[in-house]
């Protein structure tokens, strides 16, 4: 989906043909699961300092915290997920080894295995609970 030779506009241009096209869940999940992750940017603890989704794509800021926030932002524009609230649990995967942010709509987790959606129960059993955040969809763009 995003590779390291393409600039702002391209990352930007490619993120809106995703949104855009007549994809399903799975199709989505596969797109995003080849994002390179980069190490941690994104101070998961801290849900006020975020860059909205935007930013994260324009700068590239693909760690597993920016990577989630993107894919949030995309399900949601394709009512995939329905809230106008976001859950998102900062998590130690011992699957992967990443650290960062995974998204929770009701008993689903997106992005702890990157293809797939995994029950809760599944990554409370595989990881480390680091916090919880609640924001409001709009918060991914401002």
């Amino acid at each position: 989906m995003f590779t390291k030779t393409q600039d702002a506009s391209e990352r930007l241009a490619v993120w809106r043909q995703i949104r855009q096209q007549d994809l399903t869940l799975e199709e989505i999940l596969e797109e995003f699961s080849k994002i390179k992750l980069l190490p941690r940017y994104i101070d998961f603890y801290t849900a006020d300092s975020w860059p909205n989704v935007f930013d994260i794509v324009t700068e590239g800021y693909f760690c597993q915290s920016g990577v989630t926030l993107v894919l949030a932002a995309t399900l949601h524009h394709k009512k995939i997920i329905n809230s106008d609230q976001l859950k998102f649990e900062a998590i130690s995967n011992h699957t992967t080894g990443a650290d960062g942010l995974v998204l929770v709509d009701g008993n689903n987790c997106y992005n702890f295995s990157r293809n797939k959606v995994v029950p809760l129960e599944v990554v409370r059993k595989n990881s480390l609970h680091y916090t919880s955040h609640i924001i409001t969809i709009d918060k991914l763009f401002d």
